[in-house]
């Protein structure tokens, strides 16, 4: 740390010390003030520790005058700062002690007889004081600046803000719930909402972000020691947003280039295979293999624009979706490595590589599950998922992404979300979506169902209807399923055949698994 001090030319810059007069010494003028003290012995310069402004009347001189200049030698050995003289009892500084004192470099201030010691000391120390924290406050910020300016983040800022502390400290991030600790194992990351609502009321913490935008927290073990804490703080924390501001900038750059590359390749925007390969090279992407297109949607965000919100609430959901891409693009980076994404308004498209990544399916299930468990603990909201096929080439990618964006239009409103939707799986379903609205499908379930399709009428019936479908027709089966009997489910049958027609037959038994499929798809065939 860097030395803090007060020179003697600032100190005869002060309006109290206006009638003070520099009698010799002008060469030294900036030597330090560090402390003051009145002289009481002649040979009080073997007690000094350098920087001392010492104050005398002369006193223990008025009989040898010319000792002076002993008192001068010794004082700048000493690495004395000035000698305050006041002439109460010897009229004049001697003017060999002068010589010497302004060869030495030796500053000798004349003070005035009226001029108290007690002010003259109050008001070294309060300057001192001031100059100190003043110094210190400065050195505290060319560090922290030095560090930002050669690019140090999160880690490196706690490490400095550990250093001046002598406390431990970390900087939580308000998005991942990451901990960024310069004491190894000193905290540990959180997972949920909850638990960092517990760390931070466990520990003293100071916040740190820009108007309603929360970048994070400091996190003290204990109540930090010493009176410069509050400096040193400060400094940490505007260090810490021109990091986050600095990180933000160029990601805003890189996003807006990746987001119309990723936005280009969905759309078939890009026409020949050489600019696709040569722009995601650009992002460090290898795009010449296959593609599978994955969608993350957040389940009834949009939903929350339909009412009026207070600027704290839409921050408040913007940070919410913030959070959610931060977690999706971390657990799907961590797993398929070269994975192009792009934000959109309500979810965040991925174009992953599955060549590169066997048993793609089961692999991106566990990572559903990881994020779909983390967004629903640190945000309440869920997420329904949509993969599209696999294609050959990147090219062909804004197929796969239509595939995906239709798994979740077509089964979210009829099954459900917060689920994944795999295009492959949907089978007969893809086909059957594109006809689920129109006047047929209506008419077909009409005729085919009957009074079943009037659910609040005929449930159980309508339930055990769906059983047997999926139990292949065997009523053994469909009665394990059930936990019924299997005469209740004969009878059950007995029923729906007598409300819809004959199933025993293949055509009709098809026939209903169709309108089954097409109710599921569309609930509103049931009006």
């Amino acid at each position: 740390m860097v030395a803090i001090s007060l020179t003697v030319r600032e100190l005869l810059t002060l309006p109290e010390l206006a009638e003070a007069e520099l009698i010799a010494g002008e060469g030294g003028l900036d030597r330090p003030v560090r402390s003051v003290n009145v002289m009481e012995a002649p040979d009080i310069a073997r007690w000094l520790r350098g920087g001392e402004l010492l104050l005398s009347t002369g006193y223990q001189f008025r009989d040898e005058p010319e000792d002076f200049e002993d008192l001068v030698m010794a004082l700048h050995g000493a690495g004395a700062a000035a000698l305050g003289f006041k002439n109460r009892f010897i009229h004049e500084f001697p003017a060999h002690a002068k010589d010497l004192a302004e060869w030495l470099r030796m500053p000798i201030l004349s003070l005035p007889l009226e001029l108290p010691y007690s002010d003259i000391i109050r008001i070294v120390i309060l300057r001192t004081d001031e100059v100190e924290n003043i110094r210190f406050s400065e050195s505290v910020l060319r560090s922290f600046f030095q560090l930002v300016a050669e690019g140090g983040g999160a880690e490196r800022i706690v490490e400095n803000l550990m250093y001046f502390l002598k406390t431990e400290v970390c900087f939580m991030d308000a998005v991942s719930g990451r901990c960024f600790c310069a004491a190894q194992g000193s905290f540990s990351n959180v997972s949920s909402a909850q638990e960092r609502k517990e760390l931070l009321e466990r520990h003293y913490n100071e916040r740190i972000g820009l108007a309603n935008a929360t970048y994070g927290y400091f996190i003290f073990k204990r109540w930090p020691e010493g009176n410069a804490w509050r400096v040193v703080l400060e400094h940490a924390k505007t260090a810490m947003l021109f990091s986050f501001q600095r990180d933000i900038a160029a990601r805003q750059v890189e996003s807006r280039y990746r987001d119309e590359f990723v936005q280009d390749l969905i759309t078939r925007n890009i026409r020949y295979r050489e600019e696709l390969l040569n722009r995601g090279l650009q992002f460090g992407w290898d795009l010449s293999g296959a593609v599978r297109c994955v969608i993350f949607d957040i389940d009834n965000y949009k939903r929350h624009f339909g009412q009026l919100m207070s600027e704290q609430e839409a921050q408040d959901l913007e940070e919410s979706r913030q959070r959610i891409y931060a977690l999706c693009k971390q657990e799907m980076k961590a797993v398929f490595r070269e994975c192009p994404y792009s934000a959109m308004s309500d979810s965040i498209v991925f174009l992953t590589t599955p060549s590169l990544n066997e048993d793609f399916l089961s692999r991106l299930r566990e990572v559903v599950e990881r994020v779909r468990e983390r967004v629903r603990a640190w945000t309440g909201f869920t997420l329904t998922v949509g993969c599209g096929d696999e294609r050959p080439d990147f090219m062909g990618c804004e197929e796969s992404y239509e595939e995906a964006r239709q798994s979740i239009e077509m089964m979210r409103p009829s099954c459900g979300g917060d689920t994944l939707y795999v295009w492959e799986e949907l089978g007969v379903l893809t086909v059957l979506a594109q006809v689920s609205g129109s006047g047929a499908a209506r008419k077909f379930c009409a005729h085919r169902l009957g009074e079943l399709r009037h659910q609040d009428t005929h449930s159980e019936l309508f339930d055990t209807l769906q059983t047997l479908v999926r139990c292949g027709w065997n009523l053994r089966e469909a009665a394990r399923e059930l936990r019924i009997h299997y005469n209740t489910v004969r009878y059950r049958y007995e029923r729906i055949c007598e409300l819809v027609g004959d199933l025993s037959g293949v055509e009709a038994r098809l026939e209903m698994a169709v309108a089954l499929k097409l109710l599921r798809l569309n609930p509103r065939l049931r009006d």
